[in-house]
Formats: structure tokens, C-alpha cells, sequence
């Protein structure tokens, strides 16, 4: 009877424990919970949710009360292992050759003074870098994204940030420095290459996190946009400077997360901008602005005034810290490889959301749900076409399946799971072959020994006559190139499936002679690699079949 009485007793306890944890999570989240069979991840998800509700839950009286908002400050790059700034070892450089860092912790230092100035706020990060960010020292070292996450959770901040500077790929920077319009000599992994540059890249814009739904990452960024654009600064043309990019997945594991890129440091334009100490202190201050309004109208607490912390009226911060709680919940189950059970979470998001506040959250939660459910019907149908034994089918639905759920970490459980089939599939289409391979020549013939029919590159520069162009890359006599020139501009360049140009704009062209010296076809590229194996060129090359035979060798 003692025993009975004993488990009996026990049993009360558990289910009152029980209900006393789920008690303080919203009816829709305790049914997700419940619906869990599996304890590891019920435990797992109760922990997360602890987690966000001991960062954001009833902030207004906690920050009344004393306690402190943490701000997590990520280093931007910084000193690997080898004792090399990232920046420069990864081509982050400036039109002047200085590395990101620069001008990232000139701006870190301005936006850190203004949050250690809040007494509401405490910014944290790694020593080396809070060193920096004193100006006891110019160094800092890297941290991986991985140990950002970790640091942050353990100091239990509310926001991570990061001030970063925004950089071109070397192709498209000239002599690998500036992003300027025109064509110019770039680089790619040590191979030289004649680049139209056609579009300049400038101007600030905010990376937020796709996965916060409380909206607190998005307004942040639209608030940095406003207060930027505001004094006169350029936004970037991509997704008009507020950008929840999916490459941004750096710290897809925290709740709250943005990047500031204020400019690209790859044009000249920007660059004098950020060089310039007083709009350093503008940007900084529209990001501490920002900041904290954004604290404000997420969460309800006022701390930009010397009169302390008060309640902002028309903000429901129960319902922001909901929506953000269930992305993470959908986050975790798709993580964890559970499709069906996220799909069935940002369900439940979507029909929380209000279409007239939360559209942006609304457009980012479809995306993540159409790219699952997509990718799912492309890798079942490349299944059934495996069964079918029509393999090279299958790999290109299974392709299409890795494309939609590429790059983001939150996919990479799906991601590969759909890569072993493809690179199964791969193996069985390699070993069913019958194409004859060829081995690769072991000697090459000489570039110099051009032949007249070899593909010329042409290079109409700004305010150049073809004429101009075509004496550059071949240095032929006048004859030959009053001939060459008189079927140059005649011909017709497809610009699009019914629309064509003739070849008298600035730009690169590839021209196809034939053994008589007539044009017999004309192209025009964004990108032509300087290969004296490929094409003639006696600007670049000094490989063309009209110069004399005496030539320099030398690129």
C-alpha cells in the first residue's frame, strides 16, 4: 500500500513538474512539444526555448529592475593561426590595397563607444578584440562563426552584430583592386583575364537573419536604410539594402543576428567615404540609432534617454517573442533532417503572421517552405527514375534538388542526403560508360606560332574606332586592315533571341578569320582569358599572326 501511495505521489509530482513547464509556453507551442514522441528532441527544444525566453521574455521589467541587454560583437575576419589578416589572405583589399579589418574596426571602435556609454547596455565579445575596440591594440584575432554562437550563448546576449565591409570577386576588379566600369585586365586563381566591367558595385546594405520571425532583424535593417540613406549615403541596389540573404546563415544558430556592410571597399567612391572620420561617426551613430529603436519597438522598452528605461505604448512583445520562438523550433526539426515536422511548424508561423506587419517574415518563411517541398518532389522523382534505371534523368532532378537547398547550414542534413544519391548516381554513370577517353597531349605547341585563323581578341575600348581596335590586336597592314575593318562593322552580334547589334560599342570581341582573311564570325564576351593558346592578341598577347616575327614574349 506505501508503494502505491509512493508511485502515486510520484506520478502527481511529474505531471505537475510537467504542467509547470509547458505552463509558461503559449498553447501552440505546448502542443508541438506534446506531439513529440521523441524525448532527446522534446528535451532538446524545451532547453532551446528556456534559452530564448531567459534572452528576450519580459524584457521591459527586467531591464527595470537592473538587469543589463547583452550585445555580442562578432570580430569581422581578423588574425588567423598563420599571423595574416584574413582580409588581405582572401583578396578582402581596399582600391588601395588595405585589407577589411581596416576599416572595420575604425567603424566597430565608433559603434562601440556609443553602446558602452548606454548603462542599459554590456557589450561582449572575445579580449584580443574588446582590446581593439578600447584602442589598446590594432590587432584582433578570427573566430569561426561556430565559436561567435558558442561565446554569445554563454554570455546570453540579446543580439550579435558584426561590422563588416563589403567586397567584388578579383574578376571584376581592375589590376585586382578597383570595381570600376570599363575594360580592364583581372584576375582569378593566379590565371590573367580581359574583364568588361559593366556594372560598379557600391553602396551600404544589412545582412539580417531570414530566420528571425520576431521581425527584430529586418527592422533593424530597414532602420539602418532609412537613417543612411537619409543623410545622403547610397544604398545597394540588392533587395534595396535590407538583404536576408541565404548566404547569410553565419549565425544561423543564434535567435537575433545582423551584419552591417557599409560600403564596398572594392570602389573608389566608398572608400573615400569610409576613409573620412566624420561619416565614420554618421554610420556609426545611424547603427546605434537604429539599434536601439529597434530594441524599442520589438520588445517595448525605451533605453535611449537619460531618464531610464520606460514602456513604449502599442507593442506586443509576447507576440514577437511567439513568432520567433517557432521559427526556431521549425529551424531545429529542419536541422535534424525532420522536413515534415518543419513544414508543418512555418505552417503554424505563417497563420500567426499579420500580412499587413509581417510581410517580409511571411515572403522569407514561403521561400523556406517552397525550397523544402520543391527539393522533396525533384529528390522522390529522381528516385523513381533511378528504380527506372534511367540514371543520367535522375542525377539531373537530383541535381535540381541540391541547388534549391545549397549553401544554408539550417538545409545541410537535407542537403546530404540529396548529395550521397547524386554522387551515387554519379558513380553508376561513370562505370556504364563506354566513351572513349583521350590523354591529354604531353606537349603543347608553341602560342607564338599563331595561324591566321586562330579566334582574335578585339578590344573596343571607350571613345575607340573599331578601325583602332582591330590595328591593336592584329598590327596587320593597311590593306588587310581596311579589308578586316570594312566586314568588322557589317556584321550582325546577337544580343538577344531576335534582337542584334553591330559591333561598334565598347567591348570585347572574339573574331573568327578565315584562311583569306575574311571575317567569317564575330562575338562579343563579358570575360576572355588571356590564353595565347586560344586566341591572338598583340596588345596583350604578342602572339598575332600579322605581327613581325621577332616578338616579345612576355604577357
Amino acid at each position: 500500500m506505501k508503494n502505491k501511495i509512493l508511485s502515486i505521489l510520484f506520478c502527481v509530482i511529474c505531471i505537475n513538474a510537467s504542467s509547470v513547464t509547458f505552463a509558461q509556453q503559449p498553447e501552440i507551442i505546448s502542443t508541438i512539444i506534446n506531439e513529440e514522441q521523441n524525448k532527446e528532441r522534446s528535451d532538446e527544444l524545451q532547453q532551446m526555448l528556456q534559452f530564448i525566453d531567459n534572452l528576450y521574455d519580459n524584457l521591459q521589467s527586467r531591464v527595470k529592475n537592473g538587469e543589463k541587454i547583452v550585445i555580442f560583437f562578432d570580430p569581422a575576419h581578423g588574425i588567423d593561426d598563420d599571423g595574416k589578416w584574413e582580409g588581405e589572405k582572401t583578396g578582402r583589399l581596399s582600391c588601395t590595397g588595405l585589407p577589411e579589418e581596416y576599416y572595420s574596426l575604425q567603424l566597430s571602435r565608433k559603434l562601440y563607444q556609443l553602446l558602452k556609454k548606454n548603462p542599459y547596455i554590456e557589450v561582449v565579445s572575445t579580449k584580443d578584440y574588446i582590446d581593439a575596440l578600447e584602442g589598446k591594440t590594432d590587432n584582433y584575432y578570427n573566430i569561426t562563426f561556430k565559436e561567435t554562437v558558442e561565446l554569445a550563448k554563454n554570455a546570453k546576449a540579446a543580439l550579435v552584430i558584426s561590422e563588416h565591409l563589403n567586397n567584388t570577386a578579383s574578376i571584376f576588379k581592375a589590376y585586382g583592386l578597383a570595381n570600376v566600369k570599363g575594360i580592364y585586365i583581372t584576375y582569378s586563381n593566379g590565371n590573367a583575364y580581359l574583364t568588361h566591367i559593366r556594372e560598379e558595385h557600391k553602396g551600404f546594405l544589412t545582412l539580417y537573419n531570414k530566420f528571425d520571425a520576431s521581425g527584430f532583424s529586418f527592422q533593424l535593417a530597414t532602420k539602418v536604410k532609412q537613417k543612411l540613406s537619409a543623410n545622403g549615403l547610397r544604398v545597394n541596389s540588392w533587395n534595396y539594402g535590407t538583404v536576408a540573404d541565404d548566404r547569410f546563415t553565419y549565425f544561423v544558430n543564434y535567435p537575433i543576428s545582423v551584419i552591417f556592410e557599409s560600403g564596398f571597399i572594392s570602389n573608389p567612391d566608398d572608400e573615400k567615404i569610409l576613409s573620412d572620420p566624420e561619416y565614420q561617426k554618421l554610420i556609426a551613430q545611424s547603427h546605434y540609432d537604429a539599434i536601439l529603436e529597434t530594441i524599442a519597438l520589438t520588445f517595448g522598452i525605451d533605453i535611449s534617454g537619460f531618464w531610464g528605461p520606460r514602456m513604449v505604448d502599442n507593442v506586443n512583445p509576447s507576440r514577437n517573442l511567439l513568432l520567433l520562438k517557432l521559427s526556431r523550433i521549425a529551424c531545429y526539426y529542419i536541422a535534424h533532417s525532420d522536413t515534415e515536422k518543419g513544414v508543418h511548424v512555418l505552417s503554424l508561423l505563417l497563420k500567426e503572421c499579420d500580412p499587413a506587419k509581417d510581410a517580409a517574415i511571411i515572403e522569407n518563411i514561403q521561400d523556406m517552405k517552397y525550397r523544402i517541398e520543391r527539393s522533396k518532389e525533384f529528390y522522390t522523382r529522381a528516385i523513381a527514375l533511378k528504380k527506372k534505371g534511367k540514371m543520367k534523368q535522375a542525377r539531373i532532378y537530383m541535381r535540381k534538388a541540391i541547388s534549391l537547398v545549397s549553401r544554408s547550414p539550417v538545409f545541410y542534413e537535407l542537403r546530404k542526403t540529396y548529395r550521397a544519391e547524386y554522387n551515387g548516381l554519379k558513380e553508376v554513370i561513370e562505370q556504364t560508360s563506354v566513351a572513349p577517353r583521350y590523354p591529354v597531349p604531353s606537349t603543347m605547341v608553341n602560342p607564338l606560332a599563331s595561324s591566321i585563323t586562330k579566334p582574335v581578341l578585339v578590344v573596343i575600348e571607350k571613345n575607340m574606332t573599331p578601325q583602332e581596335a582591330l590595328f591593336n590586336a592584329l598590327q596587320c597592314d593597311e590593306a588587310l586592315l581596311k579589308k578586316i575593318t570594312s566586314q568588322f562593322v557589317q556584321a550582325n552580334i546577337k544580343v538577344g533571341k531576335k534582337r542584334f547589334e553591330k559591333p561598334n560599342k565598347e567591348g570585347i570581341y572574339i573574331v573568327q578569320l578565315t584562311a583569306k582573311g575574311n571575317v567569317k564570325d564575330v562575338k562579343r564576351v563579358a570575360i576572355a582569358k588571356l590564353d595565347p593558346f586560344k586566341y591572338q592578341n598583340q596588345m596583350y598577347l604578342k602572339n598575332s599572326y600579322c605581327a613581325p616575327k621577332e616578338r616579345n614574349k612576355s604577357l
